[in-house]
């Protein structure tokens, strides 16, 4: 699955921006990266970001490994 991963200086400008309701927060995945979904692009909420968004890298996701009980 391909992601949206930034660089620092994007991550800085980007985590939390808020529209209404709807916050953009960027996650780690398996490899320690802050990433976000692809989806962000095409969701109305974040259009005022749309360009700075379509700027981040797209890298492979990285699953979280699950925990042994």
């Amino acid at each position: 699955m391909i992601v949206l991963y930034p660089n620092t200086e994007q991550y800085n400008a980007l985590d939390g921006y808020r529209n209404g309701n709807s916050v953009l927060r960027f996650v780690k995945d398996g490899s320690d990266r802050w990433i976000v979904g692809l989806n962000v692009l095409t969701d109305p909420k974040f259009e005022a970001i749309r360009t700075q968004l379509e700027k981040l890298e797209r890298i492979e996701y990285t699953p979280i490994p699950h925990e042994e009980l």
